[in-house]
């Protein structure tokens, strides 16, 4: 009886501890997932390539012409083969006679005419000609002024002596190349005195002037005083 009681027992448990379970269960489990969301399946992403980037630019570079090829000509390439081949023949060294400047078979310097040589040294330019005088030279263009070789003293005018008329009378006189007075002029006039200062200044005399080794007339002034002796 006991056990029968057991058994009844038992068998009316069981099913209650499995509906309780499956009540747990639901509680736990189902409840929960009824309120998760499914996400929708997600359309499919169109990816869209970008468009390539444009190449660089090309450098063009100007084209390079080629070099001209020399074209065989008659002279140089010969056409038709000859019928026997001759030894060459030796070539003689340049004759040094043709040489300009060559000593004793040996020669140096500049290159001349495919040979060495020496250069002949210009001969020096010739110094200038010294500037011709248009008139008579002037006493302070000379290197050395002229000297008096002959002087005659002038005579005293008696008309100035008895006015007692003293004074200084100055000459422009032009020499010759011998040193001759060839032409007077008055530059300073006292005219008691001047007659006799022209005519002593015509018989002087002086030496020859040179102007770069040559003879020239000479321009120059004379003063002649005239004074009383007490």
């Amino acid at each position: 009886m006991a056990r029968e009681g057991l058994r009844s027992h038992l068998s009316g448990s069981v099913p209650i501890s499995i509906g309780v379970h499956l009540v747990v269960l639901l509680v736990l489990v189902v409840f929960p997932l009824a309120n998760v969301v499914v996400p929708l399946p997600v359309e499919a992403m169109t990816y869209v390539l970008a468009a390539p980037l444009p190449p660089p630019p090309a450098v063009v570079r100007p084209p390079v012409a080629p070099s001209p090829t020399p074209s065989p000509t008659s002279s140089s390439v010969p056409v038709k083969a000859p019928d026997t081949i001759e030894p060459e023949k030796p070539v003689s060294p340049p004759s040094m006679a043709a040489v300009p400047g060559a000593i004793d078979g040996v020669t140096f310097g500049d290159r001349i005419d495919g040979a060495v040589g020496i250069v002949p040294t210009p001969p020096p330019a010739p110094p200038p000609e010294p500037p011709k005088p248009q008139g008579p030279v002037r006493v302070a263009q000379l290197p050395e002024p002229p000297h008096k070789t002959v002087d005659v003293r002038p005579i005293y005018p008696e008309i100035a002596r008895a006015a007692h008329k003293e004074g200084t009378v100055i000459l422009e006189a032009v020499l010759d190349t011998t040193g001759r007075v060839t032409q007077l002029r008055v530059l300073r006039s006292e005219p008691l005195l001047d007659q006799a200062a022209l005519d002593a200044v015509r018989q002087w005399r002086y030496s020859p002037s040179l102007f770069y080794g040559k003879p020239v007339s000479v321009l120059m002034t004379i003063t002649v005083r005239f004074t009383l002796q007490q």
